[in-house]
Order: C-alpha cells, then structure tokens, then sequence
C-alpha cells in the first residue's frame, strides 16, 4: 500500500512539474530578418535586418549604443549584415550613391556622435550573404565605407526589447529611426 502511495505521489510531482514548465512564459524567440520599406519620391526602399534581442547571447542585458567604446563598429542587427536596397538614387550626407544594394554598419565616430555607414560589399566571395561579425563579436568589416549618415540620440523611456528600425518618408528625404533599449536614432537621406 506504502509503494502504491509514494508511486501516485512521484508521478502527481511530475505532472505538476511538467505543468508549470508549460505554463512559465517564455521570451521571444529569433524571429530571422524584418523588412521595413517606404516610398521615397516615387522610389522604393527597403531595409532588411536581424534583431537582436537586449537579454539575447551577445549583449546580456547592456545597452550596445551606450557601452559601446569611440571607434566601435556594429553590424546592426543581428546575424547577417544589414542591407539596404533602393531604387533610386541616394545622397548621404552630400555623397551620392548609385541606385542599388548596400550593408549598412553603426560606427561610434565619438561620445555622442553615431553614423550609420553604407558599404557596398553585400556578399562574401563565394556568393553567400555577408555575415555581420567574426569571433569574439567584432564587426566583419572595419574600413571601405562610401557614405556616413549621422544620427541624432535621444534617450526615452519606453524600452525596445528588440532592435527596431523604421524608414520613413518625410518632405520628400528617408527618415531612419532605430530604436533599442532606451535609445532612439534619427538619420535622413534623400532618394532622387
């Protein structure tokens, strides 16, 4: 009678267990790449990036615009480079690129001055997408950028969780707005 009690006590703790692991709410997964896009003067463009998570593996819960050191480059976002892709024309910060493709890169030019930095290597040699960082979380690429948008900071108060970017339209230029963490950047550029 005693084993039949502790054998419906044991497996009554399972179940119980098992419930609760069931019932604990779990914390957003990778959800791969977001797009976000917008018609500037009549031509589309698009930005495809990954989003890192604050509390995921390679930032633990630190702040990546506020901690990171002056001359730090960022892969912004998370996994493969981010891309931009326009259809027009673009001029950024007075340099005019060809319509097309493009990974983009946050540098920290100083204390409080970001860019994000347009690069036109899009793919690696053997024809795979650039992936953003080498070991030990280092941006892939450190040099050959062709324009700079700079970005104005602004710290608020509601918390992204997850990296967000938003391309906008706004009297005729791109409007990029990235928020994370306590953290909003704006930038512009004009699409022709």
């Amino acid at each position: 009678m005693n084993i039949r009690r502790l054998a419906l006590c044991v497996i009554a703790l399972i179940v119980c267990v098992v419930c609760a692991l069931v019932l604990i709410p779990r914390k957003p997964k990778y959800l791969g790449q977001v797009k976000t896009e917008a018609m500037i003067n009549g031509k589309n463009v698009s930005i495809l990036y990954g989003q890192p998570a604050l509390d995921g593996p390679a930032i633990r819960g630190r702040d990546p615009l506020s901690v990171a050191p002056v001359g730090f480059v960022w892969r912004f976002g998370r996994n493969e480079a981010t891309l931009i892709e326009s259809a027009g024309r673009m001029v950024v910060d007075g340099k005019e690129l060809a319509a097309g493709r493009y990974t983009l890169w946050a540098r920290r030019l100083g204390e409080d001055k970001w860019v994000i930095s347009f690069h036109p290597k899009t793919k690696e040699w053997y024809g795979r997408p650039l992936w953003g960082d080498v070991m030990g979380g280092a941006a892939r690429l450190q040099n050959g950028f062709i324009a700079d948008m700079p970005l104005t900071t602004e710290k608020v108060s509601d918390r992204a969780e997850l990296l967000n970017i938003k391309l906008s339209e706004d009297k005729g230029k791109a409007v990029v707005t990235i928020h994370f963490g306590n953290v909003v950047q704006t930038g512009t550029f004009a699409v022709n």
